[in-house]
């Protein structure tokens, strides 16, 4: 066994002497795919976990509910709409933008009737109150990846919205941990939005809110709504669906799995170039080996072993290269990279389908070699 690694190393070492150039390309190309598999493996492993963390955090037993009104309502109105739902059913009305500096910022109205069901975990502060909804307080809850965009005004914290100034109350997030799917949310009570925003709200005659509770159906909530609809606004459509998530987190897999694809291939194909061109160059060697007592297997399990020390040094590499320019590689594909046991056990099958794939051209020519041939041509 020893004798056999020794060989090994032997004979890479004669090949980094005598062809230190085709050597680096071929380890280069193979770190550079170690790598795109590397990130690839990690945008699969945060798509994954995106889905989980939007499907713990998104509103239960929740319905979307879409009202086309014959005539522009009365905001009023719109909350007496809620009137005699269930305690503990709340209301979060959807598509809700308010301006924040030079852009629109992307909010989370709620309304409650009677008691505060808390969706998002907090990390410091608390969420708003009955109270604070009934009487249109501008208080916020603010995702911790937006606390940049707040204000200190003394003791306290704002954040802006055109004109409207909304006090932080609670900061949204799970402490040491990044959660994509709450960490950017800005919740706000529903009667706090500014008179602009739902002016604009009321003229497109449409609304569209998703009902939901934490422990039972809301079927009895839609009955209510729509009697209370009847009432108040004759001649209105009111059109039920199942809940869809409009808080959609994608990763782009597609490109960078290509890309991942074709330097792989272009890595494997130039490996087994230059690999075939070493086999010619020992020719000699080869035969010599078999005139010696080298059966084709023990020729081919040498170059096997050569090829995967050689994609074993490659995964090293790429891996390095990956820790060391952790941040860079994740502001650039602008998600979280790491190495887990699926990297590792990767990179075992990445070492012995490279050395398979770049030896079978090599092997088969090795196989042809025989010894009397050597001895003739020297």
């Amino acid at each position: 066994m020893r004798e056999g690694v020794s060989v090994i190393f032997y004979s890479i070492k004669n090949q980094l002497k005598a062809h230190p150039i085709t050597t680096f390309f071929i380890v280069l190309g193979l770190s550079l795919s170690v790598l795109m598999i590397s990130v690839g493996i990690s945008s699969i492993n945060y798509s994954q976990l995106l889905e989980q963390e939007q499907a713990h955090y998104q509103p239960r037993h929740a319905v979307s509910v879409d009202i086309t009104f014959a005539k522009e309502p009365n905001w009023q109105h719109i909350l007496e709409l809620f009137e005699s739902i269930d305690p503990q059913t709340g209301v979060i009305l959807e598509d809700v933008t308010l301006p924040h500096r030079d852009a629109m910022m992307a909010v989370t109205p709620e309304y409650w009737t009677k008691e505060v069901v808390e969706r998002f975990p907090l990390t410091q502060g608390r969420y708003f109150t009955i109270k604070e909804i009934k009487r249109g307080e501008k208080v916020a809850l603010v995702g911790k990846e937006r606390m940049e965009d707040v204000i200190i005004e003394g003791s306290e914290q704002y954040l802006m919205a055109g004109r409207d100034k909304y006090k932080v109350i609670g900061i949204i997030g799970v402490k040491g941990k990044k959660t994509r799917a709450i960490d950017y949310q800005v919740v706000i009570p529903m009667t706090s939005l500014p008179a602009d925003t739902i002016n604009k709200l009321t003229s497109t005659k449409q609304l569209h809110f998703t009902i939901h509770n934490p422990v039972k159906d809301t079927y009895p909530d839609e009955k209510i709504i729509r009697n209370n609809m009847e009432q108040l606004f004759p001649e209105t459509q009111m059109d039920v669906s199942p809940y869809m998530s409009k808080t959609m987190f994608h990763v782009e897999l597609s490109e960078r799995l290509s890309l991942m694809v074709m330097i792989y291939l272009l890595a494997i194909v130039n490996a087994i170039n230059l690999t075939s061109y070493w086999i010619q160059e020992r020719t000699y060697e080869i035969g010599i080996k078999k005139a010696f007592g080298y059966s084709n297997y023990d020729i081919v399990s040498m170059l096997f072993w050569e090829m995967c020390l050689i994609s074993s040094t490659s995964v090293i590499i790429g891996y390095t290269i990956q820790l060391v320019f952790n941040r860079v590689i994740e502001q650039w594909i602008d998600y979280p990279i790491d190495i887990s046991i699926t990297h590792l056990s990767t990179a075992v099958l990445f070492v012995v389908f490279s050395a398979v794939l770049t030896i079978i051209i090599p092997a088969i020519k090795a196989i042809k070699i025989q010894p009397v041939d050597v001895m003739n041509r020297r």
